[in-house]
């Protein structure tokens, strides 16, 4: 049963993709059009609710895009859950090696914006925040339980680290002087 459970888990976003394609074209076919539109919306919802998940700037331009055409729509929906899913295998391997306390604050880059992860890093860490990448290959930073960027965090396990430099002191630009560390 825990294997089943973890397949699942490990899957979450193929496999409400691939139901909420199915409830969308029932829904379309069976003449209720405006009701397969607002399926994925209530994914996003119940997903929300459930675990306070929220749909990135791809999610709902990929939603948005089914408009113009749905097969590219749902042919891109299926790879970026299959990714999103890949991510979020890899995030739960990191948090499972830092501290439980932080652990459950730690974030994949790739949700932070829409710049490639690296970026994103680099932006955090200007930002007054830590990011890192580890040797699953995944950029990742923390927040505190206030969702504020952490800036002195030090991971168990890292391959290259960006932060901000102490002393602390905002740059005229806005953000930080920021260090990469390598182990």
């Amino acid at each position: 049963m825990g294997d089943a459970v973890a397949t699942i888990h490990g899957n979450k976003n193929v496999i409400q993709t691939t139901g909420g394609t199915i409830a969308s074209i029932g829904l379309e076919q069976s003449g209720k059009k405006i009701a397969g539109v607002l399926v994925t919306p209530a994914t996003w919802t119940l997903n929300y609710v459930a675990d306070g998940s929220k749909p990135s700037a791809v999610d709902l331009g990929i939603w948005a895009s089914g408009f113009l055409s749905a097969p590219a729509a749902i042919v891109t929906g299926f790879l970026k859950a299959a990714v999103d899913d890949d991510i979020n295998r890899k995030l739960a391997l990191i948090q499972a090696k830092e501290p439980s306390k932080s652990a459950r604050f730690i974030k994949a880059c790739y949700n932070f914006g829409a710049a490639p992860p690296a970026i994103n890093a680099m932006t955090i860490a200007n930002s007054g925040g830590t990011a890192w990448i580890t040797s699953v290959g995944l950029w990742v930073y923390i927040t505190d339980a206030r969702d504020r960027l952490v800036a002195d965090y030090v991971p168990k396990e890292f391959v290259t680290l960006y932060r901000p430099c102490k002393p602390y002191r905002a740059l005229s630009t806005g953000g930080f002087d920021w260090e990469v560390i390598r182990k």
